[in-house]
């Protein structure tokens, strides 16, 4: 239950924070990259959370938060990337890692009823 969503989607758990530390230079290759990262519901900072927290399929696509919230943090932090506003992306993150958390919480209460 400790798995991240995109390991449960055969992707490797990835490092957000680690990488905006040292972020690469806007339009690079490695920009790029990250933002087709940040895109997709297995891979951005809310798939990079507990696989627990609710999901859903969206046209055959596996990810989508079910919270709004969590889903729209989601779709900010791949703007931030995708705009290169790095400061912001981290921001992001840290609210994504809050809500994550209440959800979690949620979800192992559920599970203990």
């Amino acid at each position: 239950m400790d798995k991240t969503f995109a390991e449960t989607q055969g992707k490797p758990a990835f490092d957000w924070i680690k990488a905006l530390n040292n972020p690469p230079k806007a339009c690079s290759e490695e920009h790029i990259a990250l933002a087709a990262m940040a895109r997709s519901w297995v891979t951005c900072a809310c798939g990079n959370q507990c696989a627990i927290i609710p999901r859903r399929n969206i046209d055959g696509v596996p990810g989508s938060p079910l919270d709004k919230d969590l889903r729209d943090l989601g779709v900010v932090f791949y703007t931030n990337v995708r705009m290169a506003r790095w400061g912001e992306a981290k921001t992001t993150i840290i609210k994504i890692e809050a809500r994550a958390e209440i959800l979690i919480k949620e979800e192992l209460a559920k599970l203990n009823q």
